[in-house]
């Protein structure tokens, strides 16, 4: 028994962040207190080595950003520097005018306005800063305490003092307590450290910074820090490398809420129209790491309507392929259109016949017939190797990007296994992984260990297969991972165990995944969770006779088939319709996730009931049962020429080929006028020639009466199309001007009949 499967190409959206411990108030202002105390008599190093494990939470929660933005002006021996910046920085965040905390603070701040004593306080008491001297207000002595100098500064007594230095301290333990630090905060803390590169005559112009960030993110990503990087390329205003880095790690980054103000700054500097089109498809890459399809699809459709205002060929190929991949899991149909619409717009932008163009172009070229060949391989149309030969003779040519290649090995595998060719599956996922673990895509890497569990589920390969699944799974308690990644996951985790014969633990992965997908609204996937939850329900009613179990097997069957949109799985929506059938009937060993003959994939449903009535004729039976049998077969193969009328024609109309294929045309309409009734042709011509008189179901209803009683008069044309007699007069002498109709007797025997 074959399983219905998922292959992983992707809870509303949250942050899924290492939860550290947050001390109480007291507590941390217990130790603020100190760690100001070891800062004003210059012991920071000596107050680490007493309280490792505070220095360390330290260090996890605020250093680590810190140093990440500094690099080499802070480096990871100077611990006592970096706490130091951080105090300072911490204490800066009170500054009622929201300044960065290295701005000069003005006159009436120091003397008069209240609101800044707190920070004032702790600034000079601590060491941070001396008082400056004021000599119209208050002349102090040169070696006079910070407080002394302050109250008299401000005309207050020393409780009043140290009420404003609480205050201060209340609020920086309030700040400096966060666990985990928030976004807002870190990304302030990162931009603090520009006044070190500020400070360096090195980097003084704006070249030298630009280099020396993309040398630090560079650094960052070696580190395994990519929210650092994404922060130098933002500094750097690199927004190719940006959007490279956030496509790369959006695993990570999707786990980060300074990744959606480092986006916002990058979007509010954009200069150019193409980098705001950049942008909007990085984001829409963001929104599908948590989830969030509303939102993933509105970046998109941003990016459509930029690339449709520029009327740039190339723009609109790449945000068709985004759309594509978009709609794969929800409307394959849709996904197809897009990806055949950027295909379009690709040749459009100056691809030759010889696959000459601008490497760009190429690129993105060979990505679109990558996920054309995947979408034919889920339906298991043989075309996709041909797609993909195609692709691959362009690679051969080129020199592509490891993703696209990676890509392509992707599809390969996918296509070999539904041949029946596990070996060779397996090769060209392992090609894969080991590409993208070579640019570190840890997206890409997630779905490539849900495919190999699939294939090695399939190869009996059990302990691998749950190894991998369980790989992603362990990921997915730590940090977002892509909706459609965790759900597939699931799916091929129950495969593994419906093939071990564990249907409860298979039952249990499913249900997961359907949960998972409805909650996306992932249709296809939901509608495979609800195909393979049938058949483990029908399975076990085959083994109990539990009526429930047949009854709970039936309304996923059901679900499965309402959930595909527009009927664009046929194969599936089929398999569901059968799979009673086959299950507690005689097995016909079809294979459902195998590729089809290729006349059976453009037209699955019409072959479908070919097979179906087929299979009746084969069996004596009542006449009447034959010959509708016949006409059904008929029926099907009449829709399957009129689709490939149509698609032709709609392909003569966008390529403007009407004068080429004017003989072709009505030669094939001759054959179609030459297979019509008369009746049919009298509809065709009835509604071509009085659409300005009568609508679709009145012209109908004319003609129906007139085949059964050979005329009408006009109390019964006025009856049938509900007029008063003397508009149903006008209307018959009309009708009778244009030669539709023939006018036998005069007054109230008049008559109309149809020609002879």
């Amino acid at each position: 028994m074959r399983r219905f499967i998922v292959v992983a190409e992707t809870s509303n959206y949250t942050f899924v962040e290492a939860r550290a411990r947050r001390p109480s108030l007291p507590t941390a202002e217990s130790v603020l207190d100190s760690l100001l105390g070891a800062h004003r008599a210059g012991t920071l190093d000596e107050w680490q080595r007493r309280h490792p494990r505070i220095a360390a939470w330290i260090d996890a929660q605020w250093l680590r950003p810190l140093r990440g933005a500094a690099g080499d002006l802070l480096p990871a021996g100077q611990r006592a520097a970096a706490l130091s910046l951080l105090l300072r920085w911490a204490i800066g965040q009170q500054r009622p005018d929201q300044a960065a905390p290295g701005d000069p603070i003005p006159r009436e701040a120091w003397i008069e306005r209240t609101s800044w004593r707190p920070m004032l306080a702790l600034t000079c008491q601590y060491g941070f800063a001396p008082v400056p001297a004021f000599r119209d207000r208050y002349r102090g002595h040169a070696d006079e305490a910070a407080a002394s100098h302050l109250c008299g500064l401000w005309s207050v007594g020393a409780s009043t003092y140290y009420r404003y230095l609480d205050k201060g301290k209340r609020a920086l333990a309030q700040l400096l307590r966060e666990a985990p630090a928030p976004a807002v905060h870190r990304l302030a803390l990162r931009a603090a450290t520009l006044a070190l590169v500020d400070a360096q005559p090195s980097l003084a112009d704006d070249t030298a910074r630009r280099a020396w960030h993309a040398r630090h993110a560079a650094a960052a990503l070696a580190d395994d820090d990519s929210i650092a990087a994404l922060w130098h390329l933002s500094c750097a205003r690199d927004t190719a490398g940006f959007i490279q880095a956030l496509q790369r790690h959006s695993v990570e980054l999707a786990n980060d809420g300074e990744t959606d103000l480092l986006l916002g700054a990058m979007d509010a500097a954009a200069e150019s129209p193409r980098e705001r089109f950049d942008l909007l498809l990085a984001q829409g890459t963001l929104w599908r790491m948590r989830g969030d399809a509303p939102r993933e699809q509105g970046s998109y459709e941003q990016a459509l309507r930029l690339a449709a205002g520029a009327d740039d060929p190339l723009l609109l190929g790449i945000v068709y392929g985004a759309l594509g991949k978009f709609h794969e899991p929800r409307d394959l149909d849709r996904a197809f259109a897009y990806y055949q619409d950027g295909a379009e717009c690709l040749r459009r932008s100056g691809l030759g016949e010889d696959g000459s163009a601008a490497a760009e172009t190429i690129e993105e070229y060979v990505a679109t017939l990558v996920r054309l060949a995947w979408l034919y391989v889920l339906r298991n149309d043989p075309r996709s190797k041909a797609v993909l030969e195609r692709a691959e003779s362009l690679c051969r040519r080129h020199t592509l990007s490891p993703a696209t290649m990676a890509m392509l090995e992707q599809t390969w595998g996918e296509c070999w296994r539904r041949a029946g060719e596990l070996t060779r599956a397996l090769e060209h996922k392992h090609r894969a992984l080991l590409l993208y673990e070579r640019i570190d895509d840890r997206q890409a890497i997630l779905k490539t260990f849900g495919n190999l569990s699939l294939i090695y589920g399939e190869a009996k390969d059990f302990a691998r297969a749950s190894e991998y699944a369980r790989r992603v799974l362990a990921l997915a308690d730590a940090m977002t991972v892509e909706p459609e990644i965790l759900a597939s996951t699931h799916l091929n985790l129950g495969v593994a165990c419906f093939w071990q014969a564990d249907y409860a633990q298979a039952q249990a992965e499913y249900e997961a995944a359907l949960e998972i997908a409805m909650r996306n609204r992932l249709h296809r996937v939901a509608g495979i969770a609800h195909l393979n939850l049938a058949e483990v329900a029908y399975l076990r009613f085959k083994q109990t006779a539990d009526p429930q179990d047949e009854s709970r097997g039936d309304r996923h069957a059901a679900a499965a088939t309402a959930i595909w949109p527009h009927d664009s799985d046929p194969a599936h929506s089929e398999a569901a319709r059968r799979l009673k059938q086959e299950i507690l009937g005689p097995d016909a060993g079809l294979a459902r996730d195998r590729l089809l003959p290729a006349e059976a994939t453009d037209h699955y449903a019409e072959m479908a009931e070919v097979r179906r009535q087929r299979e009746q004729l084969a069996v004596p039976g009542a006449p009447q049962d034959h010959v509708g049998a016949h006409l059904a077969i008929a029926r099907a193969y009449l829709s399957i020429a009129m689709k490939e009328r149509e698609a032709a024609l709609s392909l003569i109309e966008r390529h403007g080929l009407g004068q080429r294929f004017i003989d072709e045309i009505e030669s094939l309409r001759q054959t179609f006028d030459r297979e019509l009734t008369r009746e049919q042709k009298l509809i065709a011509q009835w509604r071509q020639a009085t659409a300005d008189l009568l609508s679709a179901q009145r012209c109908a209803a004319v003609l129906e009466a007139l085949m059964a009683s050979g005329y009408v008069n006009k109390s019964g044309y006025a009856e049938l199309c509900a007029l008063s007699p003397a508009t149903a007069s006008k209307h018959l002498g009309t009708l009778a001007e244009r030669g539709l109709l023939v006018q036998t007797g005069k007054g109230p025997a008049t008559r109309y009949m149809l020609p002879a």
